[in-house]
């Protein structure tokens, strides 16, 4: 740590001697929901003459900046696609000096009405920055009665695999950030977190290709940033809703959302209460090498589990004054789980023979509790704006889980078996992080960012083991397991971002990482350690070559590295005929991506890419032809490469249709050794999305999300097409306090899932349904009390002011 320090305040010492005044007129760029508006026009009108003299665009935070050639006086106006023509109050500029900041500037939605139907100006869906997509998911009708890992899956270019892990345009190894900061938890522990995040909590999602150097390098194929709501208004406001879901299982859910603003007191609580369920259907069949006393086996399945999740978030921010801010944030949620995995299982011989019936009854209870804590400080150095930003975050889970295995063995000889097992197992995790970031842009259009980070984590699992015996558990030490698991990450940025002229503008960072792992199995006697530094580079070259053409040429690295629970060396039961086998030799998966991102006419977006993967990581299976069991564990795959093509097309249909349109393509090619056999997987992937949004008269409101996912390779599984319908309608009543929405889930019933894989002679296909299809209705009753609380900054006084005050 003693290194970071020094490294710290070494940058502080040198950033120090370039922290220099704002020079020109800037402000913010909002709508009246507090959403930044990027890309809007900005044009100095010289007066009397209203001769436009020079102009600019906001950034991807709604922020401007621009300087008059000379002393006058002018007039600002503000423009954008779906919104109303605003205009600044006249400002004498008094020189080449002259420094103003006009705060945020509201633009008003356009709208007309015609024939009973809402003809509105679409505000973007979608914007892009960079090859980044920023998905807007606040007030959208699919939301509604949804959770926040339904709508990841449905953001652009989005997928999930056949274990529920996310996929970025057909690619794994994709990081989930909230607000900005890493979950630290497996694929698992994170999806039954996002589970219990109502999708109406949701202010957007942010599809991050090239994540810039101040992010975790974390996560191979990209990241997905949540960004959750906060309301704005000043006094006490909020909302309460219910909603019901009709499908297998039937399901309920309900919360409220307040706030409390006022002065320079901003405070939030929401309380949720879901119920989340699962009924999946399922076949599978095994094929064995030749020679051995099993040839085939076909297992038939059902699982069925609901889940009660109470969640709680709250938060409170304050600005001390015009230079400090502070805040703190927590998450509390419980998930209380009952489980069953109901299986007949055949076993056959070469000769089609059969050699045994199994029947299988697993049951599971499981108690978590999960929380995260954050504390976060900003002090603003001067009216350019340098800052200083510094988080702390804590995070724990605890997960409890009871099991009960039944296992009926019929033979041909009319012979029979009979088999109980149980086991109680607990794991829990306490992850610490801190980090400080600097940022200071300069005024002739740079900027400057730095910072360093480190985080912790503690892992501590168990596991005991008993057989049923004439009535009496008895303990198993050899299917008993104890774990743990320390990993350290230190890291450190720094990046610089300069438009180098009308054409040119540049982002380089780089990032460094040291990681330090130690895995503790005591019923294995092992110990495990892993140590590795590694630089993270990131560039991208953004080339402006007219107003309707513009160009990103864009490299990164980024790692992923393997879930804590899949290094620990140990064997778990599964089934009778299923285990599975932690890797404490697993090694992180480094990937080296190269794009090329083009936006036509400020809309349209493609973007070419080239990735190259070092040591993939992936589930391997291996099938003993002896006992018939299928042993599943993790291992690196050799090389992985993939060519993909995106593209990003918004169409407006008719004034009251709007439409965004994703369409990816993805040759993937992966090739590795297991048990000597040489094994390749190839596919062309292709995702197509389409959303429509639909202003119906009487003012409802349609919205349509259509998915085509074609075929897959996922390590060594081949994943077959799928393609499924999703809709929504939604009307407000009471002068827009009630909405009322109503959505429909997997409409024709398609999205089913067909998995297979090959190695040599062994085959494993699998076939199964997790009975997606519902109706869901949803009641939401908003209140507010108070009016917004951001503020124009008023132009009255109009000659030069200095610095007018933090932003």
């Amino acid at each position: 740590m003693k290194l970071y320090r020094n490294l710290f305040f070494s940058l502080c010492l040198l950033v120090s001697q370039f922290v220099l005044a704002q020079e020109g007129i800037s402000g913010r760029l909002e709508d009246q929901k507090e959403e930044t508006v990027p890309f809007a026009t900005v044009s100095v009108i010289k007066l009397p003459d209203s001769t436009l003299v020079t102009g600019t665009t906001s950034d991807i935070e709604g922020n401007f900046i621009l300087k008059p050639s000379e002393k006058g006086e002018y007039v600002l106006k503000f423009s954008a696609i779906g919104y109303a023509d605003n205009f600044s109050d006249e400002l004498k500029v008094s020189g080449p000096n002259f420094n103003y900041d006009l705060g945020v500037i509201l633009l008003s939605e356009e709208t007309t009405m015609l024939d009973e139907v809402m003809l509105k100006s679409w505000k973007p869906r979608m914007k892009v920055e960079n090859g980044n997509v920023t998905m807007e998911v606040e007030g959208t009708t699919l939301a509604a009665g949804n959770n926040a890992y339904e709508m990841l899956v449905r953001a652009p270019g989005v997928s999930a695999d056949q274990n529920g892990d996310f996929q970025l345009n057909g690619r794994s190894g994709v990081s989930v950030m909230l607000d900005g900061r890493l979950t630290y938890l497996s694929q698992e522990d994170l999806k039954n977190l996002l589970e219990s995040m109502p999708a109406e909590n949701i202010k957007s999602i942010e599809v991050m290709n090239n994540p810039p150097s101040k992010y975790d390098a974390e996560g191979s194929a990209g990241m997905l940033n949540i960004n959750l709501k906060k309301n704005g208004l000043s006094g006490f406001n909020g909302s309460i809703y219910a909603g019901y879901t009709k499908g297998e299982p039937n399901l309920f859910n309900s919360g409220a959302n307040l706030s409390f603003n006022k002065g320079k007191w901003s405070s939030f609580i929401n309380l949720d209460v879901s119920e989340q369920g699962l009924v999946r259907d399922a076949e599978m069949e095994r094929i064995y090498p030749e020679g051995g006393a099993i040839a085939r086996t076909r297992q038939q399945g059902r699982q069925e589990y609901i889940k009660l999740v109470p969640s709680l978030m709250a938060g409170t921010d304050v600005e001390l004054n015009e230079t400090h801010s502070l805040g703190a944030m927590a998450q509390f949620s419980y998930t209380q789980k009952d489980d069953e995995w109901i299986t007949d299982s055949e076993l056959f011989d070469a000769g089609t023979n059969k050699l045994a019936d199994i029947a299988s009854e697993n049951y599971k209870t499981e108690d978590v509790y999960n929380g995260r804590i954050n504390f976060h400080y900003k002090i603003n150095l001067d009216s350019l704006g340098t800052n200083i930003s510094t988080d702390l975050d804590y995070a724990f889970l605890k997960k409890d889980i009871y099991s009960e295995f039944y296992n009926d063995y019929s033979f041909p000889d009319a012979d029979s078996k009979n088999e109980i097992l149980f086991n109680d197992s607990f794991s829990n995790y306490d992850i610490y992080a801190g980090k400080i970031d600097f940022n200071m842009p300069f005024r002739n259009g740079g900027n400057f960012d730095a910072g360093i980070k480190a985080s912790k984590v503690i892992s501590k699992s168990n596991l005991d083991f008993y057989l049923d015996e004439d009535g009496e558990r008895v303990f198993q030490s050899q299917n008993s397991d104890s774990f743990n698991y320390e990993e350290e990450i230190y890291a450190a940025y720094a990046s610089y971002s300069k438009k180098i002229n009308d054409t040119w503008s540049l982002n380089a960072g780089l990032r460094l990482e040291q990681t330090n792992g130690l895995g503790i199995s005591a019923s294995m006697e092992e110990e495990n350690k892993s140590d590795y530094f590694e630089l993270f580079p990131n560039l991208q070259l953004n080339q402006r070559v007219s107003d309707n053409y513009k160009l990103t040429y864009s490299y990164n690295r980024r790692i992923k590295r393997p879930a804590y629970d899949r290094l620990n060396p140990f064997m778990f039961f599964v089934d009778p005929y299923n285990i599975v086998v932690g890797n404490p030799d697993l090694r992180p998966q480094f990937a080296n991506s190269f794009s090329i991102n083009q936006n036509f006419f400020g809309k349209y977006n493609l973007n070419l890419q080239y990735e190259s993967i070092d040591d993939y990581n992936t589930e391997i299976f291996y099938l003993d032809q002896e006992t018939g069991i299928t042993r599943i564990t993790g291992g690196n795959i050799d090389n992985y490469t993939s060519y993909m093509a995106s593209l990003l097309a918004p169409v407006e249909i008719a004034s009251f249709w709007n439409t965004n349109n994703t369409m990816v393509l993805n040759y993937q090619d992966n090739n590795t050794r297991i048990d000597g056999i040489n094994v390749v997987n190839e596919s062309l992937f292709y995702l197509l999305q389409s959303n429509h949004q639909i202003n119906l008269p009487a003012d409802f409101k349609l919205e349509l999300n259509a998915t085509l996912q074609g075929p897959t390779t996922v390590g060594i599984y081949f994943i077959e097409a799928q393609q499924w319908l999703d809709g929504g309608i939604k009307r407000s009543f009471m002068d827009d306090k009630l909405d009322v929405s109503l959505r429909f889930t997997d409409i024709f019933r398609s999205q089913d899932l067909q998995i297979t894989s090959e190695i040599g002679q062994s085959q494993f296909n699998i076939d199964q349904y997790f009975n997606q299809q519902a109706v869901s209705l949803n009641l939401r009753y908003n209140f507010s009390k108070g009016n917004s609380k951001k503020k124009t900054h008023s132009t009255d006084a109009l000659e030069e002011m200095g610095r007018a005050g933090a932003n």
